[in-house]
């Protein structure tokens, strides 16, 4: 087969200079080798004056050195989440948001730099900016009349407008029941929101893992007792406080908690423990539910994606709004989250908060590795 070749007129110039994206060489010692037009117009430089100058100097992106690290540590092309690969750049008053992509270049397998691609994606921020708020008018709107409608069905529950019919109890149960898992939904929404427009932050201090974990499992044991599921928690004695803000904590570890309940059948069993690694501790939820299929396992902690269990009549009851809001806020404490599931064996959420020790009042570093099951 032949291969198709560009016309005489066009270089390979001609095309890179084309691009939307802002594109850059560096080596390995993050000097830059070459850039195109895009990247020499957005930076307000050209190439003699960027030659050999260091990207992170000239860009002023902090960010790029562990980003480059990162890849030159591996040796792959870069692989984080959409937040962990942006970064916010201010030009003439003006503030871009860039998506950054980084692929390694080798020279007879030995690694000799990298190429950098900036990708505008500020005009899609400034729309998941508007749907946020959106989202939140309407979430507020929803509020009012929800809660009018459950103090109606509960003075009707409790004979104040008159006896009911048992048949009329049960409609009641239904709607009270309904009612409740609309205003979760609006609480998650509300919650979500706040993460999305940069108002939520976390207050953090000195928190006793015992009451963190006590707290989160307290209101949830009679639910696990009325579906026949143990709940055990299993914590080490003289587990250093963890440095946290208690009530974001106490939902992240009870949201887990609630997942593993809705995909746990009667006679299982859900485990929630705490263990430190060095400065970390690790906090898991493991279950014996029916698990997690694998091409499921990569999108639970995005927005509106429910958590698929084998059994996939058990993905009723939310919208997939608790994970992604989960993450936003363990994210927020400098923390990790992920999960380990095995159709038919069970699944294990587990997420990762610095470690008090004494002097300090922000997040520490993590450097340790994620804990093996």
């Amino acid at each position: 087969m032949e291969l198709s070749r560009l016309p005489d007129f066009i270089s390979l110039e001609t095309v890179t200079d084309n691009l939307d994206d802002a594109v850059f060489l560096v080596d390995n010692k993050l000097k830059i080798a070459w850039l195109n037009r895009k990247a020499a117009e957005f930076f307000n430089t050209d190439f003699e004056s960027a030659l050999d100058q260091a990207i992170i100097e000239l860009t002023g992106i902090k960010k790029l050195e562990g980003l480059l690290q990162n890849v030159f540590g591996n040796g792959k092309p870069l692989e984080c989440s959409y937040e962990e690969a942006s970064v916010k750049v201010k030009r003439l008053d003006k503030r871009y948001l860039f998506k950054i992509a980084i692929n390694p270049i080798f020279d007879n397998h030995n690694l000799w730099g990298a190429l950098i691609q900036f990708t505008d994606v500020t005009r899609f921020h400034e729309m998941e900016k508007i749907k946020t708020d959106f989202v939140s008018v309407v979430s507020h709107e929803f509020r009012t009349p929800l809660t009018t409608i459950i103090v109606g069905v509960e003075m009707l529950k409790e004979g104040m407008l008159g006896d009911l019919t048992p048949r009329g109890k049960e409609v009641l149960e239904a709607i009270g029941a309904d009612c409740e898992r609309l205003s979760r939904l609006i609480d998650n929404l509300m919650e979500l929101s706040r993460i999305e427009s940069g108002t939520i932050y976390v207050e953090t201090e000195p928190t006793n893992v015992l009451d963190l974990v006590n707290e989160a499992v307290r209101p949830l044991r009679i639910q696990a007792e009325k579906q026949g599921v143990e709940l055990i928690t299993d914590l080490p004695p003289e587990l250093p406080p963890v440095i946290a803000d208690f009530n974001k904590s106490v939902w992240v570890l009870a949201n887990l908690i609630g997942n593993a309940m809705r995909y746990t059948d009667p006679g299982g069993t859900i485990t929630v423990r705490a263990r430190q690694r060095g400065n970390r501790l690790f906090f898991s939820v493991e279950d014996t539910g029916c698990g997690i299929p694998k091409e499921h396992q990569d999108k639970i902690f995005k927005k509106y994606v429910q958590v698929r269990g084998s059994d996939l009549k058990k993905a009723g009851g939310g919208v997939g709004l608790g994970l992604a809001i989960a993450k936003d806020i363990v994210m927020a404490h400098g923390g990790e989250i992920w999960v380990d599931s095995e159709v038919g064996e069970g699944t294990t959420f587990t997420f990762t908060f610095p470690i008090y020790r004494g002097d300090e009042s922000v997040n520490v570093p993590d450097d340790e590795p994620k804990e093996e099951n």
